[in-house]
């Protein structure tokens, strides 16, 4: 006779809808980078990559499917789901952002845990009732500019500090109160949803950290975990250990 079998959470990923040259001409595909699945396998969980921008509608149903749920990066949020008019925002898809709107409201409701990963924690910002600035980057700040065809090792080599709040959820996570962390993003958090708790911010500032109040495991933050190593998996594990507790 054996054991129970140990099974391991289902977590989905969103992918990123995007444009790009086939075979076929121009096609719309959903893409994810190899390092979302690979991280969250190495925390113990089974990943699931979530096709973009369906009707909202499927969010409740697919939530019930899944034990957990991350929200990957991608393009910018359409300025008029958070009531302000386009600037420089870039590449939006309103489709996408209502989907990710959804899984967040769904993912609350049935108490699943979110991992939201840049623009994933912009959307869990926006969902629950906060606004973005359209543009972070400039010269001489922690967010240094990021320039269409610059060499993609030399962005994602960039790294800032931030500071996370002491006792907080992110500093038991990294084991202290400030990171190394790359920078990725041109957006950032506007205003902070009632329902956010800032976990960690830049020296000018920004937010880069924040999770939700109450019961609810809700987690974001603006740097990219899963392309480091170190300390910065520990984020996938406790991801993981919420979905044990949830």
């Amino acid at each position: 006779m054996t054991g129970a079998r140990n099974v391991r959470p289902l977590v989905g990923i969103t992918a990123w809808r995007r444009r790009l040259d086939t075979y076929y001409g121009p096609e719309r595909l959903h893409t994810l980078a190899t390092y979302y699945p690979e991280a969250v396998s190495a925390a113990g969980m089974t990943p699931l990559i979530v096709p973009n921008g369906q009707d909202p509608a499927e969010a409740g149903p697919l939530m019930t499917r899944l034990d957990g749920l991350v929200l990957s990066g991608g393009d910018d949020v359409d300025p008029e789901t958070y009531g302000a008019t386009q600037e420089s925002s870039r590449g939006m898809d309103p489709q996408v952002d209502r989907f990710e709107i959804a899984l967040v409201e769904a993912a609350r409701t049935q108490g699943k845990p979110v991992l939201a990963i840049c623009r994933g924690l912009q959307v869990l910002n926006v969902a629950l009732g906060g606004t973005l600035q359209q543009e972070v980057t400039a010269g001489g700040t922690p967010h240094e500019l990021i320039e269409k065809g610059m060499d993609p090792e030399e962005v994602n080599a960039r790294r800032h500090t931030v500071r996370f709040e002491e006792a907080s959820l992110m500093a038991e996570i990294y084991g202290g109160i400030e990171a190394k962390v790359n920078t990725l993003h041109h957006q950032g958090i506007g205003e902070v949803a009632e329902d956010l708790i800032v976990e960690g911010r830049t020296e000018d500032g920004q937010v880069e950290a924040a999770r939700c109040r109450g019961d609810w495991w809700a987690v974001g933050v603006q740097w990219h975990p899963e392309r480091m190593d170190g300390e910065h998996r520990n984020i996938f594990h406790a991801f993981r250990d919420a979905i044990g507790a949830s």
